[in-house]
């Protein structure tokens, strides 16, 4: 999940990922140089699930969900690839 000075939604949102049935992933949280709370809201989490990285300064969205991408989701390349060709 990018961020960027989301801290007016992020405790919301945060809470609705982890809260979910489905308890076996790993929840990636990028923040793309927020300015704001963000980052003291997700590191007030003690969840095992999160994935915490921080960018210096703000990469914008794409280049954030590439590093995402690249943090070792490899099933999720796999399936995005076999579904395009």
């Amino acid at each position: 999940m990018p961020i960027y000075n989301a801290q007016m939604y992020l405790k919301e949102s945060t809470d609705s990922v982890l809260n979910q049935s489905y308890t076996n992933f790993k929840f990636i949280i990028l923040n793309d140089g927020s300015t704001d709370e963000s980052e003291n809201i997700i590191l007030s989490y003690s969840d095992n699930r999160i994935v915490y990285k921080k960018n210096d300064t703000n990469l914008r969205i794409s280049k954030t969900l590439n590093k995402g991408i690249d943090m070792g989701v490899v099933p999720l390349k796999r399936r995005l690839l076999s579904i395009i060709t």
